[in-house]
Order: structure tokens, then C-alpha cells, then sequence
């Protein structure tokens, strides 16, 4: 296949966007060396008057990380923001790098993140972002679902991770708990807001928090919704309106992201 040929097939199958993409980051390829001994070991960046160092150890020109995560979260990551008392306890469901955990945890006074991530190299990384940015984080080294035990992930880099399904060749196990445990157990406080974006495993992640979600004051709960993912691994996107409606939220969609979109849920205080 000529260059032409596979540039219009890309094209095609992902998007004039993706093209562009692979085009900057070949381009780009021969300057990353330099640019790997030049970068600092953390970078700072600011979102709505907050501001978190990152670590910039997987930082490359030539791929996706969590920084592209950052700027095209922007928006709602202001929106979060927006809605956090400096009082509040955060869950970060799928915290990830840490953008939110610590974003949030320089808004916080009195207040406490909850950051959930089951990656263990990716937790380590979170495990830096916090320390270097000095905020109260509970850091919780599971995944979120609706039972307790293990579960098989498969992992595609620091941003592509999520739990296996029969077409997926697994990579790694990871230890699942249900919210709800954790806080009968009282290892995590109650939360005010949670923002979940686990790769499809949404539903499970709220149907394991579903009684704290119940029976506490959580006033908002930002999800996002993974409509293919979300089908193979357990439930789907109505499921997942349908049980936040029965929870006595009111829904709102904020927008949409590939095959993804994010909802708000609000209760009335």
C-alpha cells in the first residue's frame, strides 16, 4: 500500500483528525531524544485559578498521555471545579495521572480527595503527582465495581486502560471492591461530589456505590459514559441514566467525546 493510500484509508476509518495527528507525531519523532533530556521532571498547569504539578517521566512528543487528557478536559475539568466547596470530599473514580485529584486538591481546605486507580504503574505515577503537590488525597489502589475480588484489565499506555472482555487479551489482574464496603468499613469518607471515567465500567462502579449514593448528601456526580465499552463489560448507558434517576438525580448532558458523552447529575439539596 503506497503512502497515499494508507493515509486516505486512515482517513477513512478514524477521522481527518487522526490523520493530522499521525502526521505531527512522525514529524516530530526525530526531535524527541532532545526534547526527553531538556523536559523538567514536572510541569505545572492550571485550570480555573487552580493549579498541580505533573509528572513529566511519560511525557513524550510523539504520543498520547495524560497532558493531551488535561487540555481536552479543560472545560470540564473548569465545570468540577466550579462545583467543589473547599469542605467537600471528592471521589476521583478513575483517577488516572491525577489531573483531577490534584486540580481539586488545590481547592480544597478542610476537604479530602479519594482517588481510585487499580493500575499499578499508573498509581505509582499518581502516588508522585500527589506528593508533589502536597494536597490531602486517600489513595486507593482498587477498582470500583459492583463485587468484591479480581478482575482482568488490559492495559494500551497510562491512558487506555480498563477491564477485559471476551475479545481482550488481558494483561494484568487488579483487586475490585464495591464503594459502599469501603465506606461501611469506614476506609473512605462519605462524598459530596465523585467523578467517574473507569473505560466502560461505569455502571458497576455506581451499582457497588449505589446505598452510599442513597443515603448520603453527594450533590453531584459527573460520569462518563462509554456507549460501546460499557455494553461488553456490564450494563449500559441507559442502565446507567436509569439507576443515577433512581438515585434522585437530574441529568444533564455536557457534550460528547468520540463515541463517549458526559452527563452532570445534580440533587437538590
Amino acid at each position: 500500500m503506497s503512502t497515499t493510500e494508507k493515509a486516505l484509508q486512515i482517513a477513512r476509518d478514524d477521522g481527518l483528525t487522526e490523520l493530522i495527528s499521525r502526521g505531527i507525531h512522525r514529524s516530530v519523532r526525530p526531535i524527541d531524544p532532545l526534547y526527553q533530556l531538556v523536559k523538567p521532571a514536572f510541569n505545572s498547569y492550571s485550570v480555573s485559578g487552580a493549579t498541580a504539578f505533573f509528572d513529566m517521566g511519560t511525557r513524550s512528543l510523539r504520543q498520547h498521555d495524560f497532558v493531551d487528557d488535561l487540555r481536552s478536559e479543560e472545560v470540564l475539568i473548569a465545570k468540577v471545579l466550579d462545583d467543589v466547596k473547599p469542605d467537600d470530599v471528592f471521589y476521583d473514580i478513575g483517577a488516572n495521572a491525577g489531573i483531577y485529584t490534584c486540580l481539586v486538591g488545590d481547592e480544597l481546605e478542610s476537604g479530602q480527595v479519594v482517588a481510585f486507580e487499580p493500575h499499578p504503574e499508573v498509581f505509582d505515577l499518581l502516588t508522585r503527582n500527589v506528593a508533589e503537590n502536597d494536597v490531602s488525597v486517600k489513595l486507593q489502589n482498587v477498582a470500583l465495581s459492583d463485587q468484591q475480588g479480581e478482575v482482568e484489565m488490559v492495559s494500551r499506555g497510562y491512558t487506555g486502560h480498563q477491564m477485559a472482555d471476551d475479545t481482550d487479551d488481558a494483561t494484568l489482574r487488579v483487586e475490585t471492591t464495591r464503594g459502599d464496603a469501603l465506606v461501611e468499613d469506614d476506609e473512605v469518607p462519605r462524598p459530596d461530589i465523585c467523578k467517574i471515567d473507569i473505560e466502560g465500567a461505569e455502571y458497576l462502579a455506581l451499582s457497588g456505590l449505589e446505598q452510599t449514593l442513597r443515603s448520603s448528601d453527594c450533590r453531584v456526580v459527573y460520569c462518563e459514559i462509554h456507549t460501546e465499552k460499557i455494553a461488553a463489560i456490564g450494563g449500559s448507558p441507559e442502565r446507567v441514566e436509569a439507576l443515577l434517576k433512581d438515585l434522585d438525580f437530574e441529568l444533564d448532558v455536557l457534550g460528547e467525546r468520540r463515541d463517549n458523552y458526559f452527563v452532570r447529575a445534580t440533587r437538590s439539596s
